[in-house]
């Protein structure tokens, strides 16, 4: 693999799991001078990831070609991110999408006292001679290293004191097959962070502690580092090979698999806003900024892979209904208890309604039924609108909106009991609970 090939695959895996939206490749800060690899902005996360290749020397001393490859692959990634760390908090309006340094980044980043800034250095080109000299592709993660002073192992310090994640590829595979959305990955560093904070750590391949973390509970949220899975040694909590085979073999593994398969509804339908806005083809919207529709979709985009499944679940309950009128469902996010998502599935119209004059009129209905909505869920802080053609409708126009719902008044309330008693709006709906497995 070359270093072109390794980037282009780390790019991809970020994009599956940030989509394109949040995820940018090859950022600069001067010009001609890269930031990073791939640079991530969700909200109030930031991840900074570095991605170095290269190849295990032949030296007859296999200290030698530890060391040449650890200053170049893992030193060298780290002195990477702190500079990129420190720019982005020093100068975060100075990132660019272009060496030119001509287009700043679409998205802005959060203030500097908001920020979560995660370090990810991607160390590649070493597993085959890690699994000669140790039985393990994978790098061991040692939290008492410090240099690279024992072969194969790596540290999570760099040299100011700061947490990075250094990732070999076997553990980069893991962690994007099981946390392919914003929340789960983000959940999952900010676990493993504090886990490795509070004691000292050996982990034979973060793979083996990937698996332990999605073995750590049999259902639902949340999952955690189970503690109780590793013993304790000389005072080093210690994570040994073989859990990630036993996952990967698992009849768990194999049903979240399987049942994860509705949830990518939601990452298709968030990617066709991206693409339609970037290829101007909004008919509602595309005067806007890609930041106003960020926010919006950043909702969405937070829900966790669990959390998409249900909703995905949610949309095809009523998409197998007849397809003569409306239809309606309302579902309470798992992920956020407050925010609550309306889908609303229309009909065939008729063939001479002019499509700025449909998408009008379905977005006047989408509207009405997140009132509706809104007013049988008080709690609701926002509800989240999603309007799509049923099976047999021909167009292909699709709304989305967001309703703020602390901005609500005694009017509104009014207005959205009458719609439900005289329109007959989501009249079967009091409340939707719902449980599933991951």
């Amino acid at each position: 693999m070359s270093l072109n090939q390794s980037e282009e695959r780390l790019s991809a895996l970020a994009r599956k799991t940030f989509l394109s939206m949040w995820s940018y490749e090859n950022p600069f800060y001067e010009q001609g001078k890269e930031l990073c690899d791939v640079l991530v902005i969700f909200g109030d996360d930031v991840i900074v990831i570095s991605d170095k290749l290269n190849a295990f020397g032949t030296h007859p001393d296999n200290r030698i070609n530890w060391n040449r490859w650890y200053k170049k692959a893992v030193a060298g990634s780290v002195r990477q991110l702190c500079g990129a760390r420190n720019h982005i908090r020093r100068a975060p309006n100075e990132i660019y999408a272009n060496a030119q340094v001509s287009s700043p980044l679409p998205l802005r980043l959060p203030p500097v006292d908001r920020m979560r800034i995660h370090l990810i250095a991607v160390a590649n080109g070493c597993h085959d001679a890690c699994f000669l000299a140790s039985g393990r592709s994978s790098l061991r993660i040692d939290t008492r290293q410090r240099d690279g002073s024992e072969a194969f192992s790596v540290g999570t310090a760099t040299d100011d004191g700061d947490f990075v994640h250094v990732i070999s590829t076997p553990a980069l595979d893991a962690i994007f097959h099981c946390f392919d959305t914003a929340r789960d990955f983000i959940d999952y560093l900010e676990r493993k962070k504090e886990a490795l904070l509070r004691e000292d750590w050996v982990i034979e391949g973060e793979e083996n502690l990937v698996a332990a973390y999605m073995m750590s509970q049999p259902g639902n949220r949340p999952f955690s580092i189970p503690l109780s899975r590793f013993p304790v040694e000389s005072g080093v909590r210690r994570v040994r090979a073989g859990d990630w085979s036993l996952y990967l073999d698992s009849s768990a593994q194999e049903y979240r698999q399987q049942s994860r398969k509705l949830s990518y509804i939601i990452d298709q339908l968030i990617e066709d806003v991206a693409e339609e806005y970037a290829h101007e083809r909004m008919v509602i919207g595309q005067d806007q900024s890609i930041s106003y529709h960020e926010q919006g979709f950043r909702l969405l985009a937070s829900e966790s892979r669990l959390g998409r499944q249900l909703l995905g679940e949610a949309f095809y309950g009523i998409y197998q209904e007849s397809t003569g009128k409306f239809w309606s469902t309302v579902l309470a996010s798992i992920d956020s208890p407050r925010v609550y998502y309306v889908w609303l599935l229309y009909p065939e119209p008729p063939d001479e309604l002019e499509v700025e004059i449909f998408e009008t009129y379905i977005h006047n209905e989408l509207c009405k039924y997140m009132m509706v909505a809104r007013a049988k869920f008080p709690q609701a802080e926002r509800v989240f609108g999603i309007c799509l053609p049923n099976r047999d409708c021909n167009r292909v126009s699709r709304i989305y909106q967001v309703m703020d719902g602390e901005d609500w008044t005694d009017e509104m309330q009014v207005e959205a009991e009458r719609l439900g008693r005289e329109v007959g709006i989501l009249g079967g709906i009091e409340q939707y609970t719902v449980t599933a497995s991951r």
